[in-house]
């Protein structure tokens, strides 16, 4: 048996109106209006992991319903306990922080001056390193963009 495992960093964005209509769904005592950042989150982890694939789409940013608008904002919330999921509460009616860019923890983004290719590398230690663009293949030396 031959298998196509395909590792990609995905953003899901979970808008207000839709975690409130999921919560109604849940048919819970608890106004929805209390509930605190961390329930908040694990409300968007529980939606995330019941929703069908073709229910997912309207979720994902760039897939046509999620425009990057719709990341931007103040961050009030975050949950970056696990190596392979990063939660954010972004507050899209204040001002974004600057330079701030989160895609999940504790991985690098790299580009390749050759390609302009953008990779991300896991743990990579130091503030440069030698890599090979898995795009074109040119090796170069440089400092990764920070942690992402």
């Amino acid at each position: 048996m031959k298998n196509v495992v395909i590792h990609q960093i995905v953003t899901y964005i979970f808008t207000e109106e839709q975690l409130r209509a999921y919560w109604e769904g849940q048919a819970s005592v608890l106004p929805f209006d209390e509930l605190t950042p961390k329930q908040y989150m694990e409300l968007a982890e529980d939606m995330l992991e019941h929703s069908s694939s073709s229910q997912l789409k309207q979720h994902v940013l760039g897939g046509g319903w999620r425009t990057e608008e719709d990341a931007r904002g103040k961050v009030i919330a975050e949950d970056e306990s696990r190596e392979t999921i990063h939660v954010e509460i972004v507050d899209t009616d204040a001002a974004a922080e600057p330079s701030r860019r989160m895609l999940i923890d504790r991985v690098r983004e790299i580009a390749c001056p050759h390609c302009s290719f953008t990779f991300y590398v896991r743990d990579a230690i130091g503030e440069s390193g030698d890599w090979t663009c898995p795009s074109c293949a040119n090796g170069f030396h440089g400092a990764p963009s920070p942690t992402l």
